[in-house]
């Protein structure tokens, strides 16, 4: 995932209070955010865009699989993976669950290799969506401005346009943009979910992740249609989920 800024939520009773530890996390790409009880949490992520939910299994005051069960049932906190940290291996309660974590770590572990952990996770989710590579441009309005944006490629769910605008993670945007075969343009609200940092030395090109979350009209349908009709395998790794 580049030098993305990985935004993350820890539900646990430990306070990362330090600067040292602080700018530890921040050195290897991660801001944090931390809650001590679920209704710190829900304040926390709708302050906020978050990229993963982290929740200590072995503390106490917080029942971990029924606060990742509230996060999976809410439409507004479905999409960002939750991960359980504990000292103890994977508990059986845990495996059995239907809406459980996304991923079960064993700590203690480096700090460098729990983060790589999160990157590959969050690679992982993207991944389960298929897509396809488009040619055309996008437009959306901007602090004022009309914006046209080159599209990378294109999901049922998601967009990724080639982009070095500063637009953050969490900023709604109207999209509109055409599909072969169609005369009507698709128009969609969005959410930025990711920006994506350009890196020449690992041919990462500078983008926007975007969220589809409501469609006008029949776009969702011709959509559908199109990525179906044009799906092929593609090896590059895009960043929205």
């Amino acid at each position: 995932m580049g030098q993305t800024n990985l935004k993350i939520l820890f539900i646990d009773e430990k306070r990362i209070t330090s600067e040292l530890e602080k700018a530890g996390y921040r050195k290897i790409g991660a801001q944090i955010h931390q809650a001590t009880n679920f209704t710190q949490a829900k304040d926390a992520l709708k302050a906020g865009h978050v990229d993963v939910i982290v929740i200590n299994y072995d503390y106490a005051a917080v029942d971990a699989c029924n606060v990742c069960e509230h996060f999976k049932k809410d439409k507004a906190t479905a999409d960002i993976p939750v991960i359980f940290t504990s000292v103890q291996s994977l508990p059986r309660k845990v495996a059995n669950r239907e809406m459980g974590p996304d991923l079960f770590v064993e700590t203690p572990v480096p700090r460098e290799y729990f983060i790589e952990q999160i990157r590959n996770l969050l690679e992982e989710k993207t991944r389960e969506t298929a897509r396809v590579t488009h040619p055309g441009f996008a437009t959306f309005d901007f602090k004022g401005k009309t914006i046209e944006c080159p599209i990378q490629d294109i999901s049922r769910s998601g967009i990724l346009l080639a982009t070095d605008l500063g637009i953050d993670p969490g900023t709604k945007l109207s999209l509109t943009f055409e599909l072969p075969g169609y005369l009507k343009a698709i128009k969609v609200e969005c959410e930025v979910i990711r920006r994506i940092a350009g890196d020449s030395r690992r041919d990462v090109s500078a983008g926007l992740g975007i969220r589809f979350d409501e469609f006008s009209g029949d776009s969702q349908k011709r959509l559908e249609k199109y990525v179906a009709k044009t799906q092929v395998d593609d090896p590059k790794l895009v960043y929205y989920l």
